[in-house]
């Protein structure tokens, strides 16, 4: 073991990723077979979960990005524009998309959102702050991660 280098790359070439991602996976697999078993199976597949309102003249006005998963809604993206905040319309996106997750046997729901993207909106929603980091854009903001309990 006293010949180990260690060397930096930026980038990292596509074939010497693809060796340490390997031995990842293995690795998972080997400690959650059951996990990976399922997720293997087309019905472990994620599915893209987006949902987009609309006003009267079909201009968007907001919408939201996600996917579920297994028992996981996972949620990239919820956006309203500015002229159309505080109407309802955020929570009638989460409402639609949580609903929907449901009824594909999600239980549980996940997001992140940053301290100035309105942390308390997910949580009037019910979300609950599963993990903080703070100064995560090096300007001392915090981000949020959030889960919430869709069924129970």
């Amino acid at each position: 073991m006293s010949n180990i280098t260690f060397s930096i790359f930026d980038p990292l070439d596509e074939s010497l990723k693809e060796s340490i991602n390997r031995e990842l996976r293995v690795y998972n697999r080997e400690k959650n077979p059951a996990f990976f078993a399922i997720r293997d199976l087309p019905a472990g597949d994620s599915r893209p979960l987006n949902v987009v309102a609309f006003d009267a003249d079909k201009n968007p006005l907001g919408g939201l990005i996600a996917e579920t998963q297994l028992a996981w809604l996972k949620i990239s993206i919820v956006s309203v524009r500015s002229d159309s905040r505080r109407r309802g319309i955020g929570t009638q996106l989460m409402a639609f998309a949580e609903q929907e997750a449901i009824r594909r046997d999600c239980k549980y729901a996940f997001l992140d959102t940053m301290d100035f993207q309105g942390p308390d909106f997910y949580q009037n929603l019910g979300y609950r702050v599963s993990g903080r980091i703070d100064d995560w854009d090096s300007h001392g903001h915090a981000k949020f991660f959030m889960t919430k309990l869709l069924v129970t």
